[in-house]
């Protein structure tokens, strides 16, 4: 499952997917010593370079090249115009956006090559979602640090605890602030009792949404292509720890995701009417799980006051936006909303583009795995197609939720479905799949409708404007 070939690219892409979500750099402190999210980037760029010349690989762009240097591009000017003391700091964020993308979308060109790249990527979200799991059924330990956005961010001190006002005893720090949570290996600790990890997956509904589309989308990819009872039972297993792990992170729109996953592959098999049913099986889980009380109401209430500010850093900079993550320099919280953050950051041409994206690889898949179920032999290309546009489901849906913009995760997912066109592409290159002036007119009629009457509409439903 984990075999490379001969492909100088693919050490350097699963050394940088580890990395990035992993994190092992930040709990080793062997690893500590050398930057090597940047070293691995660069061995996957080398080892492109080198593919290439050795004919390994052919320097063919994805069809979403364009409108993601177009995104990225525009990202640099509107941060020339809005913030230039801050270009060069986000110049170098949009470069290493670009080179995670770049280096998966074109450094995969077969099929035997994504299978390896997407058990790496399986095979480090159920690591993530074992550190998770571990961390909510262990015992509760006083957090001590300092408070920040509602969170306790700090270091266990060892002390078992019951509740929060068992920390504050004689024992405690003087000027520190004190929190009771759940805590598990490599320095992790949960945030309210919700489980999470480290770097950009601190935040338990990120944890949710990645463990959704990298492990659960991932295995049941693995699960029909490997037949055999044990494989079934390990990825059943898998699948398994990751719905229970969702439901630790009290993630709502993690719970949704969860369901998503699935039911792609139902509304495929069955079609628009299984959707009820589905719908009907699926009611009980968002009951029994997700946050709910006085604190999952505040957090609801400060996402929308959010989403309204957004809305006025748009009115005041329709084109140009505030600037690229100068969201928070305008107000106390983040967006809490990817389309909303890229409204306000980049305005209504960065939507544009940001949207651009979106759909073109929800496209791409839909496009794709129909015209290759009429042509025999396409099993592998089918079953990994239906991965991504499960996990793809369950991202478009989610990051309404969540900051997601620049994320890792979502560049990672962008990088994945280049890698499957580009993998068609070599077996089939009359296919091509872009953008029509039709699709063109739909995304910016889509972003105007959001923008204009949808976002404002609902939130003047809810009291925010």
């Amino acid at each position: 499952m984990l075999r490379f070939g001969c492909v100088f690219a693919l050490p350097g892409i699963a050394c940088l997917i580890v990395f990035i979500l992993a994190r092992p750099q930040e709990f080793v402190p062997l690893l500590q010593r050398v930057p090597f999210l940047h070293l691995f980037t660069a061995f996957a760029v080398i080892g492109y370079i080198i593919d290439i010349r050795l004919r390994r690989l052919q320097p063919i762009a994805t069809n979403t090249l364009p409108w993601v240097v177009m995104f990225l591009v525009w990202a640099i000017i509107s941060t020339a115009i809005n913030a230039p003391e801050q270009l060069l700091r986000r110049g170098l964020e949009m470069a290493v956006l670009f080179a995670l993308y770049g280096t998966i979308a074109h450094g995969i060109q077969r099929f035997r090559t994504f299978q390896a790249i997407a058990g790496v990527l399986a095979t480090t979200c159920v690591f993530i979602t074992a550190v998770c799991l571990h961390q909510g059924m262990s015992e509760r330990q006083c957090i001590g640090g300092e408070e920040s956005e509602g969170a306790i961010e700090g270091t266990p001190d060892g002390r078992l605890c019951e509740t929060s006002e068992q920390c504050r005893g004689p024992e405690a720090e003087p000027g520190k602030e004190y929190r009771c949570e759940h805590v598990g290996a490599f320095g992790t600790y949960s945030v309210e009792d919700r489980v999470r990890y480290r770097g950009e997956l601190h935040d338990p509904n990120e944890v949710a949404l990645t463990i959704c589309a990298g492990g659960m989308a991932m295995l049941i990819g693995f699960s029909l292509r490997k037949r055999h009872a044990l494989w079934q039972l390990v990825f059943g297993l898998g699948v398994a720890m990751v719905l229970f792990t969702v439901f630790m992170t009290q993630s709502r729109g993690g719970l949704v995701a969860a369901l998503l996953v699935p039911g792609v592959y139902i509304v495929r098999r069955y079609g628009l009417v299984s959707v009820i049913p589905a719908a009907i099986l699926g009611l009980p889980v968002m009951l029994l799980g997700g946050r709910s009380g006085d604190a999952a109401d505040l957090s609801t209430s400060m996402r929308y006051d959010a989403w309204s500010t957004g809305l006025d850093m748009w009115h005041h900079s329709p084109v140009f936006g505030v600037g690229a993550r100068m969201f928070s320099e305008h107000f106390f919280l983040t967006a809490h909303n990817a389309y909303v953050l890229v409204l306000a950051e980049l305005g209504f041409v960065g939507l544009v583009l940001f949207v651009a994206i979106m759909y073109l690889c929800m496209k791409t898949l839909l496009v794709g795995i129909r015209e290759l179920s009429q042509v025999p032999g396409t099993s592998a290309a089918q079953v990994w197609g239906m991965s991504l546009l499960a996990a793809m489901a369950g991202i478009t849906f989610q990051i309404n939720t969540l900051s997601f913009s620049y994320h890792s995760v979502l560049w990672l997912f962008f990088g994945l479905v280049g890698a499957w066109y580009s993998s068609i592409r070599h077996h089939r290159p009359e296919m091509t799949i872009k953008l029509t002036p039709r699709d063109i007119v739909i995304v910016i009629g889509s972003c105007l409708a959001y923008a204009i009457v949808i976002l404002p509409v609902f939130l003047k439903l809810k009291g925010f404007r």
